[in-house]
């Protein structure tokens, strides 16, 4: 890999985050919103590194142009082509953000629980149906599971995710959580009672009540008794 080719690809790989980040807003389909910021400024810095190494290299002998000073290439390490991978992969494939399809492979792993039960703080009377999020619900699910205090018990609630279609004929509302980007998101899902199942991966908000099930000594177990199932837009950010 040339020197002017190392600068080019800086300028391409800084072009292409800004592209997916200000342009499109596909950045939020791999990370976290609050990661926008810094991306825009490695971007910034690519594009400031491969415009000041091609106006080096250009300065340096004119003559002869970027790539031929002193009648000798100078290259970098072959792995460098590796960094176009990601280039190719964002504006020929375009990758969707994970949904349905990732949330059914991965229901057999259990959800992730808090640390602390006993620090969720006690539901506000108003709104109802109270809008909570599908990792609140398991925890508090969980909680009550444990002998605790049933929080969710009579109070009518609203999830918002995906549909979930399952190989035994049961479906659940589902949402993928992620701390970072992507490729550390968790699967979270809510069985769903007395609905029929929509398509698979349908965004939908389930309206319903809390049902008490599972031992405390079993594996946790989530499930909601819809009274409305309601098929809405996908949000503009699709992870929890």
């Amino acid at each position: 890999m040339t020197r002017a080719f190392q600068n080019m690809l800086m300028l391409v790989l800084g072009g292409t985050i800004l592209w997916i980040t200000l342009v499109t807003g596909q950045v939020t389909d791999y990370v976290k919103p609050g990661l926008r910021y810094p991306l825009i400024a490695c971007a910034v810095v690519l594009l400031a590194l491969g415009a000041a190494g091609m106006r080096r290299d250009w300065h340096a002998d004119p003559d002869h142009g970027p790539d031929d000073h002193a009648g000798h290439h100078h290259s970098g390490p072959r792995t460098g082509w590796l960094l176009c991978l990601p280039v190719l992969v964002i504006l020929a494939i375009a990758p969707p953000e994970l949904g349905a399809y990732t949330a059914s492979r991965a229901a057999e792993q259990p959800a992730p629980l808090p640390a602390a039960l006993s620090d969720l703080p006690l539901l506000p009377s108003e709104p109802d149906p109270l809008p909570l999020t599908i990792f609140e619900f398991l925890q508090r699910s969980y909680q009550a599971q444990l002998g605790e205090a049933p929080t969710l018990m009579g109070r009518s609630v609203q999830l918002t995710g995906f549909a979930v279609r399952s190989e035994n004929g049961t479906w659940a509302v589902g949402r993928l959580q992620m701390s970072c980007c992507a490729a550390d998101a968790v699967a979270l899902t809510v069985e769903v009672l007395d609905a029929p199942a929509p398509a698979d991966g349908t965004w939908i908000e389930v309206t319903g009540f809390w049902r008490p099930a599972g031992d405390p000594q079993g594996p946790p177990v989530y499930q909601i008794r819809a009274q409305d199932v309601a098929r809405i837009d996908k949000p503009d950010f699709v992870y929890e």
